[in-house]
């Protein structure tokens, strides 16, 4: 019931925002061109999304996205387990994740181009580095709060390093791989979203910024909302897929 409530709250605060700005704009209250009727931005949506207009871009940015988080996901749990795991590995390389990942990933991108170019390869590996970075930290985090006695547990029942990374490493830091990769997918979009408004004439970023630059701002909230509903829907399905890799792990719940 709670959750109904919250949903109910949180849907008739949007519908009020909504109709607001709908009756704002109509009647000339705010400026129609910096912010047209919501109704005339949905007309712009559903133009583009059913007559194909952000058919391909979507598709393009889709791509860059589910790369970056696979590749740059995939390697930061791999050597997140590894440095929560073992502590001469992680002493030795702990600094140079301290000094990387407080970067700005934009800042990398001079040296990006430099290195693959300025084609495709370079964007995925912006995004690469994007989701690298906070698939990493929390895995290791994820595995340094179990505790020891698990291993010694495998140990007594002559386990090896294998049981020790499939027995209690992966399950035990798995809640945290979650929290993770939900934090990995959203940095991916995110900066798929401003390589492409950078350098691309491809994707949802590339339809943004030129909506901006020609003023065509109907089209530009129409990509954000369907930037904003890849966020929605991916939250969705990590936290779905959380709650059935994980029904042991009990967020806490505050009042």
């Amino acid at each position: 019931m709670k959750k109904q409530r919250e949903r109910i709250i949180t849907i008739s605060i949007v519908v009020a925002v909504i109709l607001l700005w709908e009756i704002l704009a109509r009647y000339k209250v705010i400026s129609a061109i910096i912010f047209p009727a919501p109704s005339f931005i949905l007309q712009t949506l559903f133009k583009g999304i059913f007559g194909g207009t952000y058919t391909k871009d979507l598709y393009y940015s889709f791509t860059r996205i589910f790369a970056g988080f696979l590749i740059g996901g995939g390697s930061g749990l791999l050597l997140g387990m590894i440095m929560g795991w073992s502590p001469p590995i992680r002493k030795a390389l702990d600094p140079i994740v301290a000094a990387l990942h407080p970067l700005p990933k934009f800042s990398l991108l001079p040296m990006i181009i430099i290195i693959f170019g300025i084609g495709e390869s370079s964007r995925i590996a912006m995004v690469t580095i994007a989701a690298f970075f906070p698939m990493l930290v929390t895995t290791m985090g994820g595995v340094m709060q179990i505790n020891p006695v698990y291993y010694e547990v495998v140990d007594n029942y002559g386990g090896n390093t294998f049981d020790h990374f499939r027995k209690v490493v992966f399950p035990g830091s798995l809640p945290f791989i979650m929290s993770g990769a939900r934090l990995a997918l959203q940095s991916s979009l995110t900066i798929t979203i401003g390589v492409e408004m950078i350098f691309s004439n491809s994707g949802l970023g590339s339809i943004l910024w030129l909506a901006w630059e020609t003023m065509r701002l109907t089209h530009m909230y129409s990509v954000l909302i369907i930037i904003s509903i890849l966020g929605i829907l991916s939250t969705w399905l990590l936290r779905i897929a959380k709650e059935k890799l994980t029904p042991w792990h009990q967020e806490t719940r505050t009042r």
